[in-house]
């Protein structure tokens, strides 16, 4: 038998792929310090991440910026091979039927309301301020009770802004992490709009997906397992819990 027949049927054999060039959808937005588009490139903790994965199995990594909608429909019709960042939960209404997996967890995070600091522990949401195209989850009961009333935004800078400088809203929903982040490089201080964990969040993970590529997934996971020291100083050098 002709070697390179042995070695691709003994490759094959392995439940390994070859390397590949993989389209990676990721949101258009300013999600710093997790990941943000900079001058049309893709930036932060996912694309260290994702480049070191991309490098240790051989692949050539493209990332194709889209909306955060549109990149739910581009996964379901496989116009991009990877998805960053997923979870089962998000975009079910698009994703119906099919066929998706998932890595293990990239990263934790805490979804919940910022709210004046002198408000927390006591606040009583109505007016609630979101980036457009994202899902309160954790009050999503309350919204359609017609209870919380929604006022969204294209930024999360626009968002901050208006928590910090009108009194319009009694919170603004979004990543703690990243609204942290935010309101450092705006020059926010950090003791006018604290996270209040009284107000119901969500606690989850962002993970990997694909619709087409489940051997890559599989791969991804085994690169979380084997470097989990690495993963735990990028997480430091960001400023995102190394848990």
């Amino acid at each position: 038998m002709n070697k390179v027949v042995i070695f691709i049927l003994m490759y094959l054999s392995t439940g390994l792929s070859f390397a590949k060039d993989l389209i990676v959808g990721v949101e258009n937005i300013n999600y710093a310090p997790i990941y943000s588009i900079q001058n049309g490139q893709y930036t932060g903790y996912a694309r260290e991440l994702l480049e070191r994965f991309a490098k240790d199995y051989n692949h050539e990594l493209t990332y194709r910026p889209l909306p955060v909608v549109r990149l739910f429909h581009d996964l379901v019709n496989k116009k991009v091979d990877l998805k960053f960042p997923d979870n089962p939960y998000w975009g079910s209404d698009i994703k119906g039927e099919q066929s998706i997996s998932y890595s293990t967890s990239a990263l934790k995070y805490t979804d919940g309301v910022l709210v004046p600091a002198k408000q927390v522990g006591k606040s009583k949401i109505n007016r609630l301020g979101m980036v457009r195209g994202f899902t309160p989850y954790a009050l999503l009961d309350q919204i359609n009770a017609g209870v919380i009333k929604i006022k969204e935004f294209n930024s999360i800078d626009g968002l901050l802004k208006s928590m910090a400088h009108r009194d319009d809203l009694d919170g603004a929903y979004f990543n703690v992490d990243v609204a942290v982040y935010a309101m450092k490089s705006l020059g926010i201080p950090s003791n006018t709009i604290v996270y209040d964990a009284s107000i119901p969040h969500i606690d989850s993970d962002y993970l990997l997906s694909s619709a087409s590529h489940p051997d890559v997934i599989k791969q991804f996971d085994e690169f979380l397992v084997k470097n989990k020291a690495w993963i735990k100083e990028l997480k430091g050098k960001y400023g995102l819990a190394a848990n």
